[in-house]
C-alpha cells in the first residue's frame, strides 16, 4: 500500500484536484444540488492512498491502482483505478468507482472520464445518492462545451425518484424517467425530454418537454403547479398561479382562477423585503355577475363588484422599537368564504401598532377598527380605537424581595353612530414574596389605582343617556397564602396545597356612566378563582372585602405513569355586586363552587372535567368534559360541554346563554403508512339542535409521498355562501410539490 500526501500545487495534486471535480461536475438530475458545485480551490492539497502508483513515461501516463482513494477539500474519491494522460490532459477512473462530497451525495460509477481542463467528460451507469436519500441513475452521462461557451451536461435515460428502493418494492411509489435531461450551467435550465412520471411502476403522466431551473437558482419566474375541482359555491373551478421574481427583494404570485358557476376572480399576492421591515399584500378581484352581496338573487348583474385586500408588515425601527400592520378589506360580508380565500373569519380587525422593549419596560402605542362579517339580528356597533396606548414597568427586588410595578393606560373610542369613549388609567403596586421556614408561601401586595373617563352618548343599562366626566380611584391590599406539602408512600405519593386569597378594597369601584367596552367576557370557572380581580380589560374591576380558598392536590402512583389532579375551591364576598352578570354564581356571600379533575395514563389516557356546583342546592350549573383514550392503531375522543346560564345579559347581542355541544374525535394509524381521522361536533339545544361541523381524511405518508383525502361540512350557510360538503386531494411529491384537487 503506497500513501502519500501531496502539497499544490504539484501537477499530480491538480490533476487529482480535478478528478475530484469530475463527479461533481456530473450530478445532475431533479432537484439535485451537487451537479452546480464548482471545482475545489486551486490550492487545496490531495491525499492519495492506492497499493500501486506508477509512471509511463514513454506514454506520459501516471496511473494509480488498488483500492484508490483520493481526499481533496472534503470529497473522497474511491476507484479500482484512476489514471491521468498529461499529454491529452485527460484525467480517468474505472471500476467501482464512487464520490463521497462534503454536503453528502454519493457518486456511483463504473467509469468516469475528463478531458480539457474538465470541461468535457463521460460516466457510465451514473448513481447517486443525495444527503435526502433522493437518487438519480442514468445509463450514461457526459459534459460538454455548449454553443456559448457555456458547460452542458446530459444524462441518458434517466430516471429520478426520492423513494426508498430498498423498502422491499418491486418499483419505487414513484418515479420521473426521462430519454435526456440537459443541464445548461450558462443559463442554469433542466430540460426533459420524454419525461414520464410513473407511481407503482404505472406512467401516470407524460410530458414531451419540461424546463425547470436548477438548484442553484433560488427564485425563477414561471408557472405553480395548479389547483382544481368543485365546490357548492362556485360548481367546478381551476386555478393556475404565476410566481413572479420581480427583484432580489421583492416577489408576486398571480392566480386566475376560473369558476363554472360563478365569475372568474384573480387572486395576487406581493411580497417584498427591506433592510428592516417586510410586508406582504393579498388581494383579489372579480368584476360584475354572480349572486350580489344582498342575496337578491341577480346572478347576473354586472355592478357587482367584488374583492378583497389584506396588507401585513413589520419594522423593526431601532434596536427597542418595532412597528407592526395588519389591514383588511373586503367587499361584502360573504366573498371571502364564498371563495374560501385565506382570513375568512367571522370578523376582521385592522390594527396599527408600534412597540417599545427595553428591559423591563414595555411600552405599545396603536389604533384599531372592526368589522363584523357575520349576519347578526342585533349586530354590534363596534367603535374604532384610536389611539389605544399603554407602558408597564417592573422594578428589580429590594429589601426582602419587594419589588415596584406600574401600568399606565389610555383609550380613546369613537362610533361613527353610538356612543364614544376617553379613558386614562394609572395602576401602581408594591409586591412582597416569602416563604417561611416551614414552607409556607406568602404574597402580600398593596396598590392603587385610577381610572378616569369622558362619555358621550352612552346609553345605561336603565336606558338613559349619559355624557359626562366620571372616574374611580380604587387602593387595595391582599395577601396570599399557599402551603405545598408531600406525602411519599409505598404506593403513591400525594401532594397537597392549600391555597387562600383575601383582598381588601372599597365598594363600588363601578360608576354607572362608565360604558363596558373591553371587559364584557366574564365566565367565572376554576382559572379565574385566585384572581383578586376576575375581569379583563379595565372597564369593570372588582371590589370590596373578598375572600377565596382552593386545595389543589396531586396523587402519582409510583412506578407508574398514572396520576390524577384535583383543584377546587369557592369565594365570600361581603356585599352584592350586581357588576357580576345574572348567573354569573359570584355576585354576593359565598359563590358558586368551581374546580377541575384531570387523570392522565401516560399517552394511553387522558381526562379532564371542569365544573362549576350551585352553592345553595348543589345543582351542576355547568360540565366540560373531555377523554381520550387509546394507541395509535385506534385512539377515541369525546368532549361535552354544557352550560345553562348567561353571563352576557348587557351586551347588544345577548344569546340566551344555553349551550349544550357533544364533539367525537377518532384517530387511527393502522399501519406504517396509513392513518385516519375523523371529527363530528353537534349541538344538543333544542328545538335547534343537530350537526355543526364535520371532518374526515385519510393520509397516506411515506418517506417520498403524501397523500390526503379529506372531506368537510360546517353546516352553515350566510346568505350566499352556502353550505355543503367539500372534498380536497393533497398529493404531495418529496422534493418536488404539492398537488390540490378541491370537490
Amino acid at each position: 500500500m503506497i500513501s502519500r500526501f501531496l502539497p499544490a500545487p504539484r501537477p499530480a495534486a491538480v490533476r487529482s484536484r480535478r478528478l475530484a471535480a469530475l463527479a461533481a461536475c456530473l450530478m445532475l438530475g431533479v432537484a439535485l444540488p451537487a451537479f452546480a458545485q464548482s471545482p475545489t480551490g486551486k490550492d487545496e492539497p490531495v491525499a492519495l492512498s492506492a497499493e500501486e502508483v506508477t509512471h509511463d513515461r514513454a506514454l506520459d501516463i501516471v496511473t494509480a491502482r488498488g483500492d484508490v482513494e483520493i481526499n481533496q477539500a472534503g470529497y473522497t474519491l474511491y476507484a479500482d483505478t484512476v489514471s491521468y494522460n498529461i499529454g491529452q490532459d485527460m484525467v480517468s477512473a474505472s471500476g467501482n468507482v464512487s464520490l463521497i462530497s462534503p454536503s453528502g451525495e454519493v457518486v456511483f460509477a463504473d467509469y468516469m472520464q475528463l478531458t480539457g481542463k474538465m470541461k468535457q467528460g463521460a460516466v457510465d451507469n451514473l448513481l447517486m445518492v443525495t444527503a435526502d436519500l433522493s437518487r438519480t441513475a442514468a445509463r450514461a452521462a457526459t459534459r460538454r462545451v455548449g454553443d456559448q461557451g457555456q458547460q452542458i451536461n446530459e444524462l441518458d435515460h434517466a430516471v429520478y425518484s426520492a423513494c426508498d428502493t430498498c423498502a422491499g418494492r418491486e418499483n419505487p411509489l414513484w418515479q420521473i424517467k426521462a430519454a435526456r435531461v440537459i443541464h445548461d450551467e450558462g443559463s442554469h435550465d433542466i430540460t426533459y425530454r420524454d419525461a414520464t412520471l410513473e407511481m407503482w411502476g404505472v406512467p401516470v403522466a407524460y410530458t414531451p418537454y419540461l424546463s425547470t431551473p436548477d438548484p442553484t437558482v433560488k427564485r425563477r419566474s414561471g408557472f405553480l403547479l395548479p389547483a382544481a375541482g368543485s365546490t357548492p359555491n362556485l360548481g367546478t373551478f381551476y386555478a393556475q398561479p404565476y410566481y413572479w421574481v420581480i427583484s432580489p427583494n421583492a416577489d408576486a404570485t398571480i392566480t386566475p382562477l376560473l369558476a363554472s358557476d360563478d365569475p372568474s376572480i384573480l387572486i395576487a399576492q406581493y411580497r417584498q423585503n427591506l433592510a428592516d421591515a417586510s410586508f406582504v399584500i393579498d388581494a383579489s378581484g372579480r368584476a360584475g355577475g354572480g349572486v350580489d352581496p344582498e342575496d337578491t338573487g341577480n346572478i347576473n348583474d354586472d355592478n357587482n363588484n367584488r374583492g378583497h385586500v389584506d396588507l401585513t408588515g413589520e419594522w423593526d425601527v431601532n434596536d427597542v422599537w418595532r412597528a407592526s400592520t395588519e389591514l383588511h378589506a373586503v367587499s361584502s360580508d360573504t366573498y371571502l368564504r364564498r371563495y374560501r380565500l385565506p382570513r375568512n373569519t367571522d370578523y376582521q380587525t385592522n390594527s396599527v401598532r408600534l412597540e417599545r422593549f427595553e428591559g423591563e419596560d414595555y411600552t405599545r402605542i396603536e389604533a384599531l377598527s372592526f368589522r363584523e362579517l357575520r349576519n347578526l339580528d342585533n349586530a354590534p356597533d363596534n367603535p374604532y380605537a384610536l389611539p389605544l396606548m399603554s407602558w408597564s414597568h417592573t422594578g428589580d427586588p429590594g429589601v426582602k424581595g419587594g419589588y415596584w410595578s406600574t401600568q399606565l393606560s389610555t383609550a380613546s373610542l369613537t362610533r361613527s353612530d353610538g356612543s364614544d369613549s376617553y379613558r386614562v388609567s394609572a395602576n401602581t403596586a408594591w409586591t412582597l414574596p416569602y416563604v417561611a421556614p416551614s414552607g409556607e408561601h406568602y404574597t402580600f401586595s398593596a396598590s392603587l389605582r385610577g381610572d378616569a373617563y369622558q362619555v358621550q352618548d352612552y346609553v345605561k343599562l336603565d336606558g338613559d343617556t349619559y355624557t359626562g366626566t366620571t372616574g374611580r380611584v380604587i387602593p387595595e391590599v391582599s395577601l396570599r397564602w399557599s402551603w405545598p406539602f408531600a406525602s411519599p408512600g409505598k404506593h403513591t405519593t400525594q401532594v397537597f396545597e392549600p391555597v387562600v386569597v383575601g383582598a381588601l378594597s372599597p365598594n363600588g369601584g363601578n360608576p354607572e356612566g362608565i360604558p363596558n367596552e373591553d371587559s364584557r367576557d366574564f365566565d367565572f370557572d376554576d382559572t379565574q378563582l385566585l384572581a383578586t380581580n376576575r375581569f379583563v380589560g379595565y372597564d369593570r374591576v372588582e371590589t370590596g372585602p373578598r375572600a377565596t380558598y382552593g386545595l389543589n392536590w396531586d396523587a402519582y402512583l409510583n412506578g407508574t405513569a398514572s396520576k390524577f389532579s384535583v383543584f377546587g375551591g369557592q369565594t365570600f364576598r361581603t356585599h352584592k355586586d350586581s357588576v357580576f352578570p345574572d348567573g354569573s354564581g359570584v355576585r354576593e356571600g359565598w359563590s358558586d363552587y368551581v374546580g377541575r379533575i384531570r387523570y392522565a395514563y401516560g399517552d394511553y389516557f387522558q381526562t379532564f372535567y371542569r365544573f362549576r356546583v350551585d352553592q345553595s342546592d348543589l345543582d351542576v350549573v355547568s360540565h366540560d368534559v373531555t377523554a381520550m383514550g387509546g394507541t395509535d392503531p385506534l385512539r377515541l375522543g369525546v368532549s361535552y360541554i354544557k352550560e345553562d346560564y348567561s353571563t352576557r345579559a348587557d351586551y347588544n347581542n345577548n344569546p340566551d346563554g344555553r349551550i349544550e355541544q357533544i364533539a367525537f374525535m377518532v384517530r387511527s394509524r393502522f399501519s406504517r403508512d396509513w392513518s385516519f381521522a375523523l371529527n363530528s361536533n353537534h349541538s344538543l339545544v333544542s328545538p335547534d339542535g343537530g350537526p355543526l361541523s364535520f371532518s374526515t381524511s385519510l393520509i397516506y405518508e411515506d418517506e417520498c409521498f403524501r397523500l390526503r383525502v379529506a372531506a368537510t361540512n360546517d353546516y352553515t350557510s350566510d346568505r350566499d355562501a352556502e353550505d355543503g360538503w367539500g372534498a380536497m386531494v393533497l398529493l404531495t411529491f418529496k422534493t418536488l410539490g404539492d398537488a390540490q384537487f378541491s370537490f
